[in-house]
């Protein structure tokens, strides 16, 4: 069945919805942890910058590991093990993300976790209007 992918245009409306989102995750973050130096925009340029470097290999990773265990080849792989593989795989991330801007302040681990368990969920969440606006973008790789 032909169809088409998002190109040059659509990743990029994918990479700027999720940094602004990632600007407004930062925003919460220092107002909940006000010692944090760094910047909203630093800590979402780090964030970005890893889902820009890492997310490509956990989408395939996550697509790969989760095949097997399809009970119907039919149905879309997000509907069984595919997002929960990626939901604990940006858990992980987050959580090196938020230990790199907090580690001077002494962050229990229990707050650590809660947070990348928060940013996770926001990142998520922000696969909606993301891949949204990927799809409807110009400059679509038609597949054959």
């Amino acid at each position: 069945m032909p169809g088409a992918i998002p190109g040059a245009v659509g990743f990029a409306a994918f990479a700027a919805v999720k940094f602004g989102g990632y600007i407004l995750a930062g925003v919460v973050l220092k107002k909940c942890e006000p010692l944090i130096a760094a910047s909203s925009a630093k800590i979402a340029a780090t964030r970005t910058g890893l889902g820009i470097l890492l997310g490509p290999a956990m989408v395939a990773a996550a697509a790969f590991l989760t095949n097997p265990f399809m009970r119907n080849q039919q149905s879309s792989p997000i509907d069984q093990l595919f997002y929960p593989f990626l939901f604990t795989m940006r858990f992980f991330v987050w959580l090196l993300v938020i230990f790199l801007f907090t580690r001077q302040i002494g962050l229990s681990k229990s707050r650590l976790a809660l947070y990348a368990l928060a940013g996770a969920f926001w990142s998520c969440l922000l696969d909606v209007p993301g891949i949204a606006l990927a799809f409807v973008s110009p400059g679509k790789i038609s597949i054959c």
